[in-house]
């Protein structure tokens, strides 16, 4: 199995579609997806981009008469009779229809003796795929479990934490495709570049609304949230993992900061504190720059004593406006946990730099002062 990081492959299914194949294909391949289930008449003379699998959906061999045998193809059939004698350069794929304890054990005796199977389940439950992915452990066949919405793939990505290899999705308009690629947002890890930023100034400011972002996961020792005042950058601040003298920790949240502050969101966009509501993801970020998404729970929003935090990163200044707490607290460039009341100008913080400029979260080319 390859998908323990929960970056699941998509295929997105076309084989229904008659003449609109071709727009839906050209939007398809502006997405992350991984792979295509066409018809036979509908497969193109010339090779997908090389990330870009082709499978083709067969019911009778001689469908797949005039297919140049040189092109990279899965066959894939709900009978194995059907797949025939096919050539070298061709996978064997086969479709299976679970909807009982037969099919189901049917599913599970044919790994090993094609290249890829294809489940359909009629059930919600994900127990059968659990079992086939239990026994796909000790073959090579590549388990594809057909999804019927965006909601159940987000669902049979924790299948055994890691979900089956791949998910195959039916795409019928365009809308299907622009959310197919708003949803793999959600499901890719992010890589992001943080910096060192110097402080500059460090105060109490008085009282204020303060937001605890509470999510449905639970945070490492060396996770956070990036949170700042202006869209130019934020800081790292940590989740409650952390030892407490006199409370019990919380390691599901982070005490953010002040009412109107960026918490950084999948592909590249910022949310306000306040705007966050339960089932939206922001980003968990770790020390090395590791971003995964996790889902808010909820945000605790009371009013406290707030501290500024201000940094410089090369000409631009950045802030961040925290409960004025002992307890609260960031990582440092070396990464080693700050309790924020003991951040001192002249201090190194771990920090995230931007180019300045958003508009309802998103990164924009304008001229825009923030100070």
């Amino acid at each position: 199995m390859s998908n323990a990081s929960g970056a699941i492959p998509i295929w997105c299914d076309l084989s229904h579609l008659g003449e609109s194949t071709h727009d839906r294909l050209t939007h398809v391949l502006q997405t992350p997806a991984e792979g295509v289930l066409l018809s036979p008449g509908q497969v193109p003379s010339t090779p997908l981009p090389g990330r870009v699998r082709t499978a083709v959906l067969v019911r009778d061999p001689a469908e797949l008469e005039g297919l140049d045998a040189q092109l990279p193809l899965t066959v894939i059939a709900k009978d194995l009779d059907a797949l025939g004698r096919l050539p070298p350069a061709w996978r064997r794929g086969l479709w299976i229809e679970v909807d009982d304890g037969d099919s189901m054990n049917a599913a599970v005796a044919a790994l090993g003796l094609v290249d890829v199977l294809v489940v359909s389940f009629s059930d919600e439950t994900n127990i059968p795929l659990e079992l086939i992915i239990a026994e796909a452990q000790h073959h090579r066949t590549t388990v594809i479990k057909r999804v019927r919405s965006l909601g159940d793939a987000l669902v049979t990505r924790g299948v055994l934490q890691h979900g089956p290899e791949a998910m195959l999705l039916r795409v019928d308009s365009p809308g299907d495709v622009a959310a197919l690629g708003n949803a793999f947002a959600a499901f890719h890890t992010e890589q992001l570049d943080l910096v060192a930023a110097e402080v500059t100034d460090v105060r109490s400011i008085g009282m204020g609304v303060r937001g605890c972002v509470d999510t449905a996961d639970l945070f490492e020792p060396d996770e956070g949230m990036l949170v700042g005042s202006t869209s130019s950058g934020g800081l790292l601040v940590c989740a409650e993992v952390h030892y407490l003298p006199y409370m019990n920790l919380r390691p599901f949240r982070v005490n953010a900061g002040a009412s109107h502050s960026y918490l950084w969101t999948p592909g590249g966009r910022t949310a306000y504190i306040t705007d966050l509501r339960a089932s939206e993801p922001v980003l968990a970020v770790n020390t090395s720059g590791r971003a995964r998404p996790v889902v808010v729970g909820r945000v605790k929003s009371e009013v406290r004593p707030l501290r500024l935090i201000e940094c410089r990163i090369g000409d631009s200044t950045i802030n961040t406006i925290v409960q004025d707490d002992w307890h609260v607290r960031l990582f440092d460039a070396e990464g080693k946990v700050r309790n924020c009341t003991t951040i001192m100008p002249g201090d190194r913080m771990m920090a995230v730099a931007a180019k300045p400029g958003r508009h309802v979260g998103i990164s924009v080319s304008e001229m825009i002062v923030e100070v």
